[in-house]
């Protein structure tokens, strides 16, 4: 009998997309506001006769809550995206902070020109920054 060990195949495109969206989803958080929702001050009227569910709605605590979280966990987003980030080398730290986090719809073109590199040097860069990046999140698809 022999030991056999399957070698995961990733899915590359997957996970550059991945990583990116989580990425850009922490730059959002940084530059937006989360507004609070508010409870409906009036109760709406309905002819449907209520029946009897045994379910209780708390339309108040509910909300209570999502405005106490949903600030928490964009936060914690930004803060694990930041440590991932920091966890790069020089130039690929500096190289998705520029192209990811500091100013919105910035090109790879731009970037590359910015970092005196060749658009090929700047994606080789780019590429293992994105893979050590999707290894420090958890972002890796693979391929069943």
């Amino acid at each position: 009998m022999q030991n056999r060990q399957d070698i995961y195949k990733v899915d590359e495109a997957a996970t550059r997309a991945a990583v990116e969206e989580y990425l850009l989803q922490a730059r959002e958080y940084t530059v937006t506001e989360y507004i609070p929702e508010e409870a409906n001050v009036t109760a709406s009227y309905s002819s449907i006769p209520r029946s009897t569910t045994n379910v209780t709605s708390d339309q108040t605590g509910d909300l209570a809550s999502a405005n106490v979280d949903e600030p928490e966990r964009r936060r914690q987003h930004v803060k694990r995206a930041n440590q991932a980030i920091d966890r790069l080398g020089a130039r690929q730290k500096r190289l998705i902070r520029m192209r990811y986090m500091d100013d919105d719809d910035v090109l790879d073109l731009d970037v590359a020109d910015e970092m005196d590199m060749s658009p090929r040097h700047y994606r080789r860069i780019k590429s293992v920054a994105l893979y050590r990046l999707a290894t420090a999140l958890g972002l890796i698809v693979v391929i069943d």
